[in-house]
């Protein structure tokens, strides 16, 4: 009977790609969730509805905001 040898290289290339799988089909779930009617039905409690309203904002307020936030948080 001969045994198979498995490589560094190998075993890499296949854990990342049992990770990258998992990854993707992780995703999937949430994806397949915005489908759901009863998701869409939310709309009824206090939950946000897709898609959000457009709201223009002030490029300079958001900068400093996002300065600020930088900053307070410890960036």
């Amino acid at each position: 009977m001969s045994e198979k040898q498995i490589t560094r290289k190998n075993f890499l290339k296949g854990m990342g790609t049992t990770l990258a799988g998992v990854t993707v089909l992780g995703g999937m779930s949430s994806i397949l969730t915005g489908c759901d009617e009863d998701v869409q039905a939310a709309g009824d409690r206090d939950e946000a509805v897709y898609p959000v309203n457009y709201k223009k904002v002030d490029p300079d307020m958001v900068a400093d905001r996002a300065y600020n936030a930088y900053h307070e948080q410890g960036g």
